[in-house]
């Protein structure tokens, strides 16, 4: 008799712009540092233009003249104290997240968080909006842990029993359409999110969700497709 080998898939999801609204209070944040050096205001939109890499490249993308990397970690810090005591003020998760968590941990599925957020932001956020429906949550401790760069990926993949074959990862970046390819794992991505559609269909070659609604349905046929695999 065969064995069924895939009759469970992890979920790895992007935290900002996928689970997560969160650009008002990043905004406000890099306003907040920016102005520290009468740099002027960016906009929502402009500063939704700047993520996917992590607040450094945030922040070297939001100041408005060229300066060496010791300057931007210095306005960098004054991003993170601002976003700290601020990064509850607007973020909501968009609705039905919680709702399709819960369905795929029902069915047996493994819910995961991989963030290029600072991890100190990223775990206690998830655990604000969430509960304890992901399985494991994981931001950035050091500069080289940033999407695109596959080994905290990989890791997490293997902490949690998987493969990358059995894993699929979502998300609204290029760095996350990146980071999957790298780490060998199927990519749904988002359309509702920080990206520009057309650059994500670009880099990915498929279709974003344009809601998550549709996003519950791509997953589930993912789960089910799955476990119908054998050996």
């Amino acid at each position: 008799m065969k064995t069924k080998l895939l009759n469970k898939r992890l979920f790895i999801f992007d935290l900002d712009g996928t689970i997560l609204d969160t650009i008002g209070d990043i905004a406000a944040a890099v306003n907040s540092a920016l102005a520290v050096y009468g740099f002027p205001k960016r906009s929502v939109r402009e500063v939704q233009s700047y993520l996917g890499n992590g607040s450094l490249m945030l922040m070297k993308r939001a100041i408005p003249v060229e300066r060496d990397d010791d300057f931007c970690r210095e306005v960098r810090e004054h991003f993170r104290r601002a976003y700290e005591t601020g990064m509850y003020e607007s973020t909501a998760a968009y609705g039905g997240i919680c709702e399709l968590i819960d369905e795929l941990n029902s069915l047996g599925a493994v819910c995961a968080v991989i963030s290029n957020k600072d991890d100190k932001n990223a775990v206690p956020m998830v655990k604000r909006y969430f509960g304890e429906r992901f399985a494991y949550v994981r931001g950035v401790r050091g500069d080289t842990d940033r999407k695109p760069n596959p080994e905290v990926t990989l890791s997490v993949i293997r902490e949690l029993g998987f493969t990358p074959e059995q894993t699929v990862f979502i998300g609204d970046g290029i760095a996350d359409c990146e980071v999957s390819k790298n780490a060998g794992t199927e990519f749904v991505p988002i359309g509702y999110g920080y990206t520009e559609n057309g650059r994500l269909f670009d880099a990915s070659g498929k279709a974003p969700c344009e809601s998550v609604a549709e996003l519950k349905r791509v997953l589930i046929e993912c789960f089910k497709r799955s476990e119908g695999a054998d050996d």
